[in-house]
């Protein structure tokens, strides 16, 4: 069973030697409500049990989860990744295209709603979500907003809060307060200055293996669009705000979807205390603790990332109608 998806703009893979594209993919543009082009990809198997929305991180892409896709079609599911507003080969709203800035962090949502009927409502029941970092903290707003989109939604590392010193934290919220009056609010970030976001081994906190990561330094090097080098203060400001009205227990106590969320040991970026946080409140939450485990749980070693996906498919069992 093969969906023929029809797009706004045709659109290309990135591809490298040592990350083949998935069989049987589709790629293209879909317009949002404002006419930006968002990139989104459809991988089907032969005969799927289901779909499964993947919902990438922050300066991620497409392409960086093609392992993933292909694990996930021979469990027999079909795979659609809607790529974000200004990541990967997706417009943005930037005055910079490497530059991520939103003055609204549903604008996320607003864009993969833009794209539901047409990308994902038409793919094979069950709908399942499997988001990570970022993509965590739009899926759980989608869930709350949208609670028939999916039976069951898995978050790897979710971004329901940053780790940030309080120094740094405050300065930071005075940053963005100071630039928003001025009208600056797409600035840089004072704090990370731009071409400090390189995908360089030497500053990897996200991942103990290295094979995964420097497959990522090779796909920005042959396609540098791909590559995001930083965030406006006005998108802190967004992502900020959001996270705080997320973590509202009357927010997340209206969330029915059933919630998995699997958090590592060795996590230098997403407050691991806001997920414990999360799966209390949701009316059904459940969770897994990885050992030694850094940030991106898909494109850890082996053993880690082989038990992530095998605990998110039987909680898909557990608590859906796949098969």
């Amino acid at each position: 069973m093969s969906v023929k998806i029809i797009w706004d703009a045709p659109a290309e893979f990135v591809e490298i030697k040592t990350n083949p594209t998935p069989e049987k993919a589709q790629v293209g543009y879909l317009k949002a409500r404002d006419g930006v082009l968002l990139r989104g990809a459809v991988f089907t198997p032969q005969k799927p049990r289901g779909t499964i929305v993947l919902m990438t991180g922050y300066s991620e892409y497409i392409e960086k989860y093609f392992e993933t896709v292909s694990d996930l079609m021979a469990l027999n599911y079909c795979v659609v990744i809607p790529e974000w507003r200004g990541h990967g080969l997706s417009q943005g709203q930037g005055k910079e295209p490497t530059r991520l800035h939103l003055a609204d962090f549903d604008i996320n949502l607003c864009d993969l709603e833009d794209r539901w009927e047409r990308l994902i409502a038409p793919l094979p029941k069950p709908h399942l979500g499997l988001a990570h970092s970022m993509g965590g903290q739009i899926s759980l707003r989608a869930a709350q907003a949208h609670p028939e989109w999916f039976e069951a939604l898995a978050q790897s590392a979710p971004m329901h809060g940053i780790r940030l010193a309080t120094p740094v934290r405050l300065m930071l919220r005075l940053a963005m307060g100071i630039y928003g009056v001025l009208g600056k609010s797409d600035s840089w970030n004072p704090f990370v200055p731009p071409g400090e976001h390189p995908v360089d081994a030497k500053t990897n906190h996200v991942t103990h293996d290295l094979k995964r990561f420097r497959r990522g330094e090779k796909l920005v090097t042959q396609e540098p669009r791909l590559q995001v080098n930083g965030a406006s203060l006005g998108w802190m400001g967004a992502a900020f705000k959001a996270m705080q009205a997320s973590q509202k227990p009357a927010f997340l106590g209206t969330i029915a979807t059933p919630l998995y969320i699997g958090t590592a040991e060795d996590e230098a970026l997403v407050d691991n205390g806001a997920h414990e946080h999360v799966l209390t409140h949701v009316q059904n939450g459940h969770g897994d603790f990885y050992p030694k485990a850094r940030h991106e749980l898909m494109m850890e070693k082996n053993a880690t990332r082989k038990a992530f996906l095998k605990n998110v498919e039987a909680f898909y069992q557990a608590q859906s109608s796949v098969a």
